[in-house]
């Protein structure tokens, strides 16, 4: 239920700022907001806490993910590469620029989609039908960045622009 939690934070959080800001509240200014709390929270502030699990709690994460193959070592390289993509998410509430809100998104996306094939193939080439292997886990994997990509869509869209390359030189 964890993942529960990180969504309706971010929503929360994105909800509370429209209330309490007074900018124009246009559809544009709107979808904005909506995904940089999602980027901050839903896959920055989530990834971060996750990566400290599988930092400090590596041998336990991985057996509740049912990898009982090893001592769980693999954790640490998890767990460090889940806080690097957690940062750069957070960071979005800061650097507000449309093109590395998308580089997030794409880092975040491979990572999550990354693990989602590892789930699934857990789940057909070992019979890993462990909870928190093909459970709430594997569809957060799936539909976070995807909500991600949607609202960046969108938030493109309303501002009728595409991002443009960085100028070279």
């Amino acid at each position: 239920m964890i993942f529960l939690f990180w969504v309706v934070v971010a929503l929360g959080f994105a909800g509370f700022h429209l209330l309490r800001h007074k900018e124009p509240r246009t559809r544009e200014n709107t979808l904005e907001i909506v995904l940089m709390y999602w980027l901050m929270i839903a896959l920055g502030l989530a990834a971060i806490v996750g990566g400290l699990y599988h930092l400090f709690d590596g041998k336990e994460i991985a057996e509740e993910i049912g990898f009982t193959r090893g001592n769980g070592g693999f954790q640490t390289e998890v767990g460090f590469g889940d806080i690097a993509v957690g940062v750069a998410g957070f960071m979005c509430r800061f650097i507000r620029n449309p093109l590395f809100w998308l580089a997030v998104l794409i880092v975040a996306t491979i990572s999550l989609w990354g693990d989602a094939y590892g789930h699934i193939y857990q789940w057909i080439e070992y019979d890993n039908t462990d909870v928190d292997n093909n459970g709430p886990v594997l569809y957060y994997d799936i539909i976070a960045p995807l909500v991600g990509i949607v609202l960046y869509v969108l938030m493109m869209r309303a501002r009728r622009v595409s991002p443009a390359p960085a100028p070279s030189g």
